[in-house]
Parts: structure tokens; C-alpha cells; sequence
């Protein structure tokens, strides 16, 4: 037997190729493993990209600047089935993670885990609801909460707005959990004011504003008071002479830099305590504010406002609030502003220019406009502040801003008087919903019938036409 050795060496040299081959390939198998360990590794906000119109997974930068600024440690506990996940809420709570070492998040399976949430009193929330904890002290956030729903354009189209609350809830929460001190807020009582709502109280609560009652005919503005609120008086405060001077009280509270919330009604006539807001350059303007054009008014009450949202450059009131939601004003009132020296005033909620107020407003006959009436645009809610003092106040021209029934159909209420008190204690940790759906493309209809031609007739005629062509010339050849 004759021994080959070309036949040897080739043999060889496959023999060592596939070693190579498989060397590689094992190597290659490690780096992807690496690779996507690494990838894995990195935080979600750097390799995972928002494309949805109302960045759903997008992090406010109020809530960056809050948990970037953690200094305690804070764990959500995401009481939902395995499997049932709201793929909204583990994303966001991704993000969450990603912006600092101090939070984290892990989900709990009530199957698995059923006496878990009773420790933090959540045994009767709903599947997917939160727990938000740091250190002894928790919070919970009912699943139920964390979507709003907006029927102000039910009337029109049928349907209602949803918007998405997640964010909005969890770092309110945050801030409450860690926040150094509470702001405290004051509302007054025994003018015929409306008592704070429960929602109002629980929304200020949850920017850690503790609102308590205020009688100033038998007690003084408290030093702690950080914000005064006034809810739509029916009768004046009383001046030096009376028994009381509420009225000082006031003037000197503003003097030392204090911060007032009013409301008002066009039927309530205050002249002691607008002479106070008159010190600001405000004042009201005559009779009730009627909207001319029915997209700006509530199911085509024109007494019931859709107002725009001003642009203000100095008030941090609409900071962090949702300014495609709708706030309704009924039976408001305009606000006039007068240039004033030492004192910078700004509107944050506006008429269209079709509104017009109705002077007559005990002896009404019709809500056409009419001969006399004013025309528009109004300011309806307008910010003030003292430069000298610090003082500042912020007058909303309607008496039903806070209204329960109202918050149940139109949350974004809720949210503007939300967003005006903590911007009068200096917060800027405000965060409002994301609408879950874009908003709809409109399309001429001629615009459209261009593109059903090209898209049903051209190109597919082109297509055809293109595919004979190429048929034609490979036969020729």
C-alpha cells in the first residue's frame, strides 16, 4: 500500500480548517452572547426610542429633574398577573429605573403573592395598580387612577378622550414620599365661599400642599401659610370698620410676600377685596363673559367656556400641565389688567376674540349678542405678581373652577388648579396626562381623491406596465 501524502496533507488541511471554522464560530457564538449582555446592560432610555406622537414613554423633565435628585431610596411594587402586563406601565417604569440608582421596580403577582399588598393596605385595589414606598412610608396607586377620561367633546363625536396618567401619579407621588418639608395652604371660610372638593384636597395633598380651613373673623392668616386660597366669596371681607379687619389681615400677609389663589363670581360683589387685587392692577371687567363661537363653548352653551390657554413667560403655573386638554369656565367673568409700576401680570386662560359680555346679567333675556355688549377676547384667569414685595395672586374669574361633578368628565380642571397652587408655593414638580391616541390626519377632499386615484389606478398601471416591458425584452434576447 502506497502512502498518499498529497492525500494526507489535503486531509489535514480540512482537518484544521474545520477547526478553524468551528473556532470562529464559537467565537462569534460568545461575542453576539456578550454583545447582547452588554446591550441588556444599558439603560432602556439609551437604546429604545419614543415614537409616539405624546411621548408615552418619554420621561417630563420635571420628573428627570426630581429623580435625578433622589438621595433616599425608592421601590415600586407593580401588583399585576404574570402575564397581564400593561406594556405602558413596564416601559415607564424602565425609564424610571434608568434615571437613577435610587429607584427601582419589581412586579408582584397577586396569585403568587396574595397577602403581599395587604402589608401597605392595598388588599382591595385592582390588578395592575402600584405601591410606591420609601423607606416606612408607601403610597398607592389604584390602577382605576392612573387613565383619565375627558367627555367634553362626547356631545360632537361620540366618544371620549383618554389620556394616559401614569407618570403624572408615580412622580407625585415621589415627591410626596421625599420631599424635605409640606407646604401648607389655607382656604377661607364664612364669606359664603365653596368648600374645597375632596379631589381638590387630594390633588394638592399629592403635591404635598396640606389645605386646612381658615376663619378670619376669629383667627389670624398663620405664619406657616404659604398659600391663601379664596373659593368664590358671596359676601365682602370686612375693613377697619368693623369689629375685625379682615382686610389688613390680608394687605399684610400680601406685603410680606404671601401668595393668594381666588376665585370669583360675577354675581358676588367684593369691592374691599378687589380695592386688595386692585393693588395688582386687576380688576373685573363688566358682566358675564359669553363665547360667540360654538367650538369654544361646552355642547353650544355659550355661558359655558372652552378658554385658551395663554402663554405665559414669567408664571410657572402652566408648567408641566396639558395644554391640549380642555378647562371649562361657567358663568365667568373678565378680567381686566391694568399696567401697573412694580407689578408683572400675565393671562393664563383667554376668550376667543368671537366673545362678548352681557352687562345685564339679574334681568337676562336673551344670550345673542346685542347692542351695548363688550366685545372680546377676556382674560379669564390672570397672574400678578409684586416685584418689590414678592407677593403674588392669581384670580380666576369663575366660581365653579372646583366642581366635582365636573372633574368626572373634565379632569383638566382639576389639573389647572393643581398646577396654579404649586406654582404659588414654588414647586415645579407638575406632571399631566398623555393623550393615548394621535390626533387624527385630515385630508382635503380633493387632496384625497388625488391620492385614491394614484394609489388604486396609477401605480398599479405602472407596475403592470413595467412588468410587460422587462417580459418583452428578455424574449428578445
Amino acid at each position: 500500500m502506497k502512502w498518499n501524502k498529497n492525500a494526507a496533507s489535503q486531509k489535514g488541511r480540512v482537518f484544521r480548517s474545520g477547526l478553524l471554522s468551528t473556532a470562529m464560530l464559537a467565537a462569534v457564538l460568545v461575542l453576539a452572547v456578550l454583545l447582547n449582555l452588554l446591550v441588556r446592560a444599558i439603560p432602556a432610555k439609551y437604546t429604545e426610542f419614543d415614537l409616539s406622537e405624546a411621548k408615552m414613554y418619554t420621561l417630563s423633565d420635571s420628573t428627570k429633574t426630581l429623580v435625578e435628585g433622589l438621595e433616599k431610596d425608592v421601590h415600586i411594587y407593580y401588583l399585576c398577573e404574570t402575564g397581564s402586563e400593561d406594556a405602558i406601565i413596564t416601559k415607564l417604569l424602565d425609564h424610571y429605573a434608568a434615571e437613577s440608582g435610587h429607584l427601582s421596580w419589581e412586579q408582584k403577582d397577586p396569585t403568587r403573592y396574595p397577602t403581599f399588598a395587604a402589608k401597605y393596605g392595598a388588599e382591595n385595589v385592582s390588578s395592575g395598580s402600584l405601591i410606591v414606598t420609601c423607606g416606612e412610608n408607601s403610597t398607592v396607586l389604584d390602577a382605576a387612577d392612573l387613565y383619565e377620561y375627558d367627555y367634553t367633546d362626547y356631545y360632537t363625536t361620540g366618544s371620549a378622550s383618554v389620556t394616559f396618567g401614569g407618570e403624572k401619579q408615580i412622580t407625585s407621588a415621589i415627591y410626596k414620599l421625599t420631599a424635605a418639608g409640606q407646604s401648607h395652604a389655607y382656604y377661607t371660610t364664612n364669606h359664603g365661599e365653596q368648600t374645597l372638593t375632596d379631589s381638590l384636597i387630594d390633588a394638592l395633598d399629592a403635591q404635598n400642599i396640606d389645605a386646612q380651613p381658615l376663619d378670619l373673623l376669629t383667627s389670624t392668616i398663620p405664619e406657616d401659610c404659604d398659600l391663601l386660597i379664596i373659593n368664590a366669596p358671596t359676601t365682602d371681607f370686612t375693613a377697619g370698620d368693623g369689629l375685625v379687619d379682615e382686610i389688613s389681615q390680608l394687605q399684610n400677609y400680601l406685603a410680606a410676600g404671601g401668595k393668594l389663589l381666588l376665585t370669583s363670581s360675577v354675581y358676588a360683589q367684593t369691592p374691599q377685596l378687589d380695592a386688595v387685587l386692585a393693588q395688582f392692577g386687576l380688576a373685573r371687567a363688566e358682566g358675564m363673559v359669553v363665547e360667540g363661537d360654538s367650538g369654544k363653548a361646552l355642547y353650544n352653551s355659550a355661558w359655558s367656556l372652552l378658554p385658551d390657554y395663554g402663554t405665559p413667560t414669567e408664571s410657572t403655573a402652566l408648567n408641566g400641565v396639558n395644554t391640549g386638554t380642555h378647562v371649562m369656565l361657567s358663568v365667568a367673568q373678565g378680567i381686566t389688567v391694568t399696567e401697573t409700576e412694580d407689578v408683572t401680570a400675565e393671562p393664563l386662560l383667554n376668550s376667543s376674540s368671537s366673545a362678548y359680555a352681557k352687562a345685564d346679567i339679574n334681568d337676562l333675556t336673551t344670550m345673542e349678542r346685542e347692542d351695548g355688549d363688550a366685545d372680546g377676547p377676556f382674560a379669564l384667569a390672570v397672574w400678578a405678581r409684586n416685584e418689590d414685595t414678592g407677593a403674588e395672586v392669581l384670580w380666576i374669574g369663575c366660581p365653579n373652577m372646583d366642581n366635582e361633578q365636573l372633574y368626572q368628565s373634565m379632569p383638566g380642571n382639576l389639573t389647572f388648579l393643581q398646577g396654579c397652587a404649586a406654582s404659588l408655593v414654588g414647586q415645579d414638580i407638575l406632571v399631566d396626562t398623555k393623550a393615548l391616541e394621535a390626533e387624527p390626519i385630515t385630508v382635503a377632499g380633493s387632496t384625497a381623491a388625488a391620492l385614491g386615484l394614484t394609489f388604486v389606478f396609477v401605480l398599479p398601471a405602472a407596475v403592470l406596465i413595467a412588468g410587460a416591458v422587462v417580459v418583452l425584452l428578455r424574449r428578445r434576447r
